[in-house]
């Protein structure tokens, strides 16, 4: 027997990491999931079937980010199956090292598109559609650096960031948008040497994270109907040394 939802929340790239347990989470609190994926059709699938326990509705969405003409029409869709939409979470990133000065754009552009550009659509689309509402956005406690391994990573997260502040004082009061900056609270993907144990001893709480912990702050940020254009580092410090 399903309860009745708090409303619907689409949440980029649910299937795996960080989206996955915001979304298992937003479930818990009695919201119906629109599960966005692109290549995680199997985590996907798997995530969908443990929302479906916490006795809330949920539907699958692919999409590849990269793409203009998908990402436009995805919340229009999501929309239209839930009329009820009323939270996103933009979680869906790439994390690829480089540096600036690149022969080739291509790094470049697929960090833009899907970091940033394909945030910015699915915000502004969300704002057009829905009535009132709310957009958490993840960002990464590394954008008040400069110094950086992944330098157009880290670039779409700052304008990230920046995109944050200025859709909350347009969007306002109607949409109220947020910013979660992670720390070390998951591994490296993609093989990248794991370095969190080295790293850790020199941030003031000297521990690694939880997903619980971005968990608990998405639930603040939804509760606390006075906040937006807030980022919240949670990060044990990093930010700060």
């Amino acid at each position: 027997m399903k309860h009745k939802s708090k409303g619907t929340a689409l949440v980029t790239g649910a299937g795996k990491r960080l989206g996955r347990q915001m979304a298992l989470a937003l479930a818990a609190q009695g919201y119906n999931i629109a599960l966005h994926y692109h290549r995680s059709k199997a985590e996907a699938m798997s995530a969908a079937r443990d929302i479906d326990k916490r006795q809330v509705c949920c539907e699958l969405f692919t999409c590849d980010l990269s793409d203009l003409e998908a990402t436009t029409a995805l919340v229009s869709k999501v929309h239209k199956a839930f009329t009820d939409l009323n939270v996103l979470v933009n979680s869906a990133s790439i994390f690829i090292p480089n540096k600036f000065g690149a022969q080739h754009l291509n790094l470049f552009e697929a960090h833009w598109n899907i970091n940033f550009r394909a945030p910015y659509i699915l915000s502004c689309e969300f704002a057009r559609l829905v009535k009132k509402g709310q957009i958490i956005n993840l960002i990464d406690t590394n954008v008040a650096k400069y110094t950086t391994h992944y330098a157009d990573y880290l670039l779409t997260k700052k304008a990230l960031a920046e995109f944050t502040k200025m859709a909350a004082v347009l969007w306002g009061p109607r949409v109220r948008v947020n910013g979660i900056s992670p720390g070390m609270i998951l591994p490296p993907v993609h093989g990248a040497t794991d370095d969190r144990q080295r790293r850790v001893k020199m941030i003031p709480l000297r521990t690694l994270g939880d997903p619980q912990y971005i968990v608990e702050t998405l639930q603040f940020l939804l509760e606390n109907t006075y906040i937006t254009g807030q980022i919240i580092a949670v990060d044990g410090g990093e930010a700060l040394v």
